[in-house]
């Protein structure tokens, strides 16, 4: 494994090709960040974002459509007191997730909640991860199974490690199950941390991941970069982990607070024709980014034989 630095070392910077500020309208007071990735439904284009408003701190995730180049609320969806949304699709049914924040003691704490349906306007909740645990993520396999990526803390995860399992059903997806999902190896030093964010199924048939990695400066500011890594569901091997940007080579802007400045959360990509990518990213807590860049996972679904043998 290796750590946050010597990855800068040898770090390329991607040939970035676009760089978008997404604009919400009618979010007076309120910041709009740790988006998903565009989708399409029922023929008009939607994203999902954290709106916090900027007083308290309160979060929910709140449904936007795009109109033109901006994005509108859509108030026909439901609204969730969640943070950081993902949005996926196994079998015929929607799941969204969000974490969900209450306090204890003066401290607080957090767990994942699901929700899933037919309709994106009628979700139930199903389940819930442990508490402790964010950024845990779905992906449909082969075989109707389904891949579950976890991110355990304290004496399993320290800061934040990445496991994985499988599951039959969604009708599996228990907290127990979550907590005892084996630990990948090899991805992060000691004293840093990280986490997936979306998945894709690659060419190849293994599991194309964004994610992030993440440490803190020596005077206690926290860094989040956005990454990729491949991973072979059937043996569980890892790629090495490439990044795809970093907070200097966006614009300058404002931040939640001044620690959280280059904190950049992934959260879905696509990928395009003519080799492009574009991914979507909260950045300093305050705002939203669309980046495009060369295909990340081109490199993986070509040297698949060398990197999983």
């Amino acid at each position: 494994m290796k750590s946050v630095k010597s990855i800068l070392k040898t770090y390329n910077k991607p040939k970035i090709k676009n760089i978008k500020k997404l604009k919400f309208l009618h979010v007076r007071n309120q910041n709009v960040y740790n988006i998903t990735a565009p989708f399409k439904y029922e023929d008009k284009i939607y994203i999902i974002g954290r709106v916090e408003n900027q007083k308290d701190d309160t979060s929910i995730l709140k449904f936007f459509r795009k109109v033109n180049s901006n994005f509108v609320p859509e108030d026909t969806f439901q609204k969730f007191e969640l943070e950081d949304p993902s949005l996926v699709r196994i079998g015929d049914s929607y799941v969204l997730s969000g974490v969900e924040t209450k306090p204890l003691k003066n401290k607080l704490r957090w767990r994942t909640v699901f929700y899933k349906g037919k309709n994106l306007r009628k979700l139930t909740k199903f389940t819930i991860g442990p508490w402790g645990m964010k950024d845990i993520r779905l992906i449909e396999l082969d075989e109707g199974k389904i891949g579950v990526f976890t991110r355990p803390q304290g004496k399993k995860g320290r800061r934040g490690r990445i496991g994985y399992f499988e599951i039959s059903s969604l009708k599996e997806l228990k907290p127990r199950k979550i907590s005892n999902a084996p630990i990948l190896k090899d991805l992060f030093s000691r004293g840093e941390w990280g986490g997936v964010n979306d998945l894709l199924i690659l060419r190849s048939g293994k599991i194309g991941v964004l994610g992030h990695i993440a440490r803190f400066s020596k005077d206690k500011n926290k860094f989040y970069y956005p990454m990729v890594f491949a991973f072979d569901p059937k043996t569980h091997k890892t790629s090495t982990i490439k990044l795809i940007g970093r907070r200097a080579e966006l614009p300058e802007g404002d931040s939640k607070t001044p620690d959280l400045y280059n904190v950049i959360f992934p959260g879905g990509i696509i990928r395009r024709k003519g080799n492009l990518a574009q991914f979507y990213v909260g950045v300093a807590d305050t705002e939203s980014y669309e980046i495009t860049i060369a295909d990340p996972f081109k490199y993986y679904e070509k040297n698949d034989k060398q990197i999983f043998g």
